[in-house]
């Protein structure tokens, strides 16, 4: 139950960053067409809220939430293919745990690569 659960869950969290990103990345269409005058003056608006929101410590969180998200959704997404198939129906709480500590383990690795440009 949990895992279908946190299945959905993180299906419609990566959809709603999906069209996020897209909005966000539609503003750059204006930033690309500037001059290189325009952008050797810093007036370039799309690449300075980019790296204003790069340095705040809150957005480097809410990344390493997203990498969370993105490998949960893929490890569970694999053991439901197996299940699917016939594979592992004996030990699906066991392969739901170990998609868990997995995440975890995988999310924990990455904290420092995420949180080092934030300082």
């Amino acid at each position: 139950m949990w895992a279908w659960i946190f299945h959905k869950f993180t299906g419609w969290v990566l959809v709603g960053y999906l069209f996020t990103h897209i909005a966000v990345l539609s503003t750059a269409i204006p930033a690309a067409e500037a001059s290189e005058s325009t952008l050797a003056a810093g007036g370039d608006i799309y690449t300075t809220t980019i790296v204003t929101l790069e340095s705040l410590l809150l957005v480097r969180i809410l990344e390493v939430g997203l990498l969370a998200v993105a490998v949960f959704h893929i490890l569970n997404g694999l053991r439901l293919l197996l299940v699917d198939l016939g594979i592992g129906l004996e030990s699906q709480d066991k392969s739901f745990y170990a998609s868990l500590i997995l995440t975890g383990a995988i999310t924990v690795a990455s904290v420092p690569t995420f949180i080092a440009g934030a300082f």
